[in-house]
């Protein structure tokens, strides 16, 4: 299956996926994976940690969220906000 950009996901440039890998915004959600990663990276990076590995953790969030879009809408809604 062809990669395709959702409508629904922000891109990767939005500054709402720096946010959530930083930990300066939080994402209620019941989706075990999901809580994992956040809480991984948020206790891993703060908005100081390096360029690099900010932009490599929202590289791996916005990845989890275009293949777990369709399980994911209620968070999508949230972080569209």
């Amino acid at each position: 299956m062809p990669y395709r950009e959702s409508t629904m996901i922000p891109p990767k440039s939005s500054g709402k996926w720096r946010d959530l890998v930083t930990g300066k915004r939080q994402l209620p959600t019941d989706h075990l994976g999901l809580q994992l990663f956040l809480k991984r990276v948020s206790t891993k990076l703060k908005p100081t940690s390096p360029a690099q590995e900010i932009e490599d953790a929202i590289g791996e969030l916005h990845a989890f969220f275009v293949k777990y879009e369709r399980i994911l809408q209620k968070e999508l809604v949230q972080i569209s906000k």
